[in-house]
């Protein structure tokens, strides 16, 4: 099964970044195709109708384009006042935006639709990032996205990881398993 995997931060020290990176390695472990992705390296503007109306970025596109390839995927979550990134957004707004000029992608929901998204998140907090989830999920679904009951949020993530990136607890590595799993689960019943 091929699984997307991506935090809603570019941050050097970021929870989520780390999140993402052990998750992509259990999800490796367990047989998934992965493809872990750093928002960082697409350049994506701030979503603008006018930009839009001149051209698509080509970033745009080549993430559509993966999003689109990806049956299942994993997004790690940051919790910014309650709520997602303004990156996760600003990066769902252009990816789920029309392209008039190109007749591939003139469906909005084409990356989106019947994917199997399973969310995580990770904070210094001791609710992990949860409410960043309870947002997420209603525009995940409003894209025709399937999102995955089983979720996971990562509390005190400051004290979560060890020194190679891996989760010292394996209670917090059976949780974030859990969440592969079913992904992984529903995406090939839905695609099969």
């Amino acid at each position: 099964m091929k699984l997307l995997v991506f935090a809603g931060s570019t941050r050097a020290q970021s929870f989520n970044r780390q999140l993402a990176r052990a998750a992509a390695a259990l999800a490796t472990t367990s047989g998934a195709q992965v493809s872990h992705i750093e928002l960082a390296d697409f350049d994506i503007p701030l979503y603008n109708a006018d930009q839009e109306k001149q051209a698509t970025p080509p970033d745009v596109i080549r993430l559509k384009q993966l999003m689109y390839e990806n049956p299942a995927w994993l997004i790690c979550s940051p919790e910014y006042n309650g709520s997602y990134t303004a990156l996760l957004k600003n990066t769902i707004d252009w990816c789920s935006s029309p392209v008039k000029s190109n007749p591939e992608w003139t469906d909005g929901f084409k990356p989106f639709r019947g994917k199997v998204v399973g969310m995580l998140s990770a904070s210094p907090g001791a609710m992990g990032g949860l409410r960043s989830q309870g947002h997420l999920a209603p525009l995940l679904l409003n894209l025709h996205c399937w999102v995955a009951p089983q979720a996971f949020a990562l509390g005190r993530a400051g004290e979560a990881f060890a020194a190679d990136g891996t989760l010292l607890a394996e209670a917090h590595r059976q949780s974030v398993q859990a969440v592969i799993d079913q992904v992984l689960w529903a995406a090939a019943r839905f695609t099969g």
